[in-house]
């Protein structure tokens, strides 16, 4: 190929083989090594999955309140009966096709209106630099977020069901503070609530993604990596679905004699249509038999 114009671009004369680079993890034929530890012996010595995941996205070992705000976090956020995502896993799952594509369409759901929204991350990370480029205090950058965002959606306020406020994020925002991990993003998200209502003249209560989102921040996850946990947790909960749907139910369920209703309508998310275990007390975990 010597009258190849091309020839020096495939020439590997002095050339280090193309490999990739990670900071992450490597292994060997005897261990896995995740930011410098042990997989197998992280999990003889008993740190949890929260845990594991607290070291992958932030490269260290999570102190005992962080892990145990997002332990908290990962199971309030994993499941929320039937949503876009979970809905939309199920009738990918009606057709039967692998498990892993129901999840996956599952989660490809999530964006600006439902699941786990890193724009509300992003949203107050960028106000937040404004106000302390400015001077200004957490009331003041609220109500220029507020402002800036009049007659739009706010990330992080309202949730269609929870009309007096999510559950959720009040827990988690308590949970934060009676764990001492509470800081400026979580102050911040109560400010824009109360922005809200003073300038709009209506009570709008924060969501689990403005709760939720405020806390990782202030545990030091960026929010993609808030985002990415939160697509973690909601992926089992539509894998659950799709694997109800794929064992329980028949393939593809239609029928031309079905009323068809909206598949997102409220009257048939709730203990109507519900038939699992009936509500009970949640036990201690100190109070398990080994």
């Amino acid at each position: 190929m010597a009258d190849d114009k091309w020839g020096d671009q495939y020439d590997q004369t002095g050339r280090e083989p193309f490999h990739w680079q990670s900071s992450i993890s490597y292994k060997t034929a005897d261990k896995i090594v995740l930011k410098g530890y042990d997989t197998t012996e992280l999990a003889e010595a008993g740190w949890s999955f929260a845990a594991a995941v607290f070291l992958l996205f932030q490269g260290r070992l999570p102190k005992i309140n962080e892990e145990k705000m997002l332990n908290f976090f990962m199971v309030e956020f994993m499941e929320h009966a039937m949503s876009p995502s979970t809905l939309t896993a199920r009738c990918c799952a009606s057709g039967r096709p692998a498990l892993n594509a129901a999840i996956a369409a599952g989660i490809m759901t999530f964006g600006e209106a439902h699941g786990p929204g890193h724009l509300h991350g992003i949203m107050v990370h960028k106000y937040m630099e404004m106000g302390e480029k400015n001077g200004w205090n957490l009331t003041q950058i609220a109500e220029q977020l507020v402002k800036d965002h009049k007659g739009k959606l706010i990330m992080g306020l309202g949730q269609p069901q929870h009309i007096h406020g999510d559950p959720r994020a009040i827990r988690i925002m308590k949970m934060a503070r009676e764990l001492g991990v509470a800081g400026k993003f979580h102050d911040l998200q109560i400010e824009i609530e109360k922005a809200f209502e003073k300038i709009n003249g209506k009570k709008v209560w924060t969501n689990v993604i403005g709760g939720g989102n405020s806390v990782f921040m202030d545990l030091g996850f960026s929010p993609l990596a808030a985002w990415a946990v939160g697509v973690l947790c909601r992926g089992f909960s539509c894998a659950a679905h799709a694997m109800e749907e794929m064992t329980r139910e028949k393939a593809w369920r239609a029928s031309r004699t079905t009323k068809m209703i909206n598949l997102l309508d409220l009257s048939i998310q709730g203990p109507k249509y519900y038939d699992g275990p009936p509500d009970k007390p949640v036990p201690k975990p100190g109070d398990r038999k080994e």
